[in-house]
């Protein structure tokens, strides 16, 4: 068969990355903010539900240099993420953990940023310390969606680069935290490319069984070529036949087909 058969797609996805939205105001362990503070935060906080960030931000402002509180770095942080404003966001959301290092609400939103800058390894710690810190299960489940995602663009990064061996471990670590179909996906045709057959073929399996994000096509394509290196022909082209039926891999799965002939 000729090479060619064997040709392996890039996934294109978009994801709505998961975001901690948390109340800032209702914290009863909090030493008060004098008056001062109070009425500048709450100014800046009515800006910021109007979408006027920089109003805010001259606020937040005006309220840290009254109070050095967490809660004003923290609405400092948000607003200058609507800015775009990353590195400044970085520091504020540094402060707000200097100023109460169990507030897991900032480890969650500097991941975020460091997720949107693709700067993944420092995402992945940054929502590892908010697990360490966190006893709210929903939201846990949201952060580890983000720790898969990053571990799966961490992934990305590694092939690009050549070096397969570690993209599979990383997109590993992205599953254990996440049944995320996309790392199954690219651990099917990873290890395809590894010569692990069987292993492609199980997690294969795996982005049918959780599949939410992908199309039928791509998991059936590497469990059908994955079959077929195991001389296992029955089984090969069922899933190719299957995989037929996604336009995006159906020329591929033909091509094979035609050379099992």
């Amino acid at each position: 068969m000729q090479k060619a058969a064997y040709l392996f797609l890039s996934v294109f996805f978009i994801v709505i990355f998961a975001t901690g939205a948390f109340a800032q105001t209702a914290d009863t362990t909090a030493p008060k903010m004098d008056t001062t503070a109070i009425k500048a935060f709450n100014s800046g906080l009515d800006k910021m539900q109007k979408s006027d960030y920089k109003g805010a931000l001259t606020d937040f402002e005006t309220a840290l240099a009254a109070s050095k509180d967490y809660r004003i770095y923290y609405q400092m942080a948000v607003a200058e993420v609507k800015l775009g404003n990353n590195d400044a966001a970085i520091k504020d959301y540094q402060d707000a953990i200097k100023a109460k290092p169990n507030f897991d609400a900032s480890y969650n939103d500097l991941g975020n940023v460091y997720y949107s800058m693709g700067n993944y390894k420092d995402a992945i710690d940054s929502f590892q310390k908010f697990l360490e810190k966190s006893k709210n299960e929903s939201i846990n489940e949201g952060v580890k969606f983000n720790l898969a995602l990053s571990y799966t663009a961490l992934a990305t990064s590694a092939e690009k680069a050549k070096n397969n061996k570690l993209a599979i471990v990383d997109l590993k670590k992205a599953v254990s935290f996440n049944n995320y179909d996309i790392a199954y996906l690219n651990l099917a045709r990873l290890y395809f490319v590894s010569n692990q057959f069987k292993n492609s073929i199980s997690a294969a399996q795996d982005a049918i069984k959780y599949k939410k994000n992908i199309g039928i096509g791509g998991p059936y394509y590497y469990m059908g070529i994955a079959y077929s290196k195991l001389k296992d022909l029955k089984k090969a082209k069922e899933c190719l036949l299957k995989a037929k039926e996604d336009p995006t891999y159906a020329k591929f799965a033909q091509t094979v087909l035609d050379g099992m002939k």
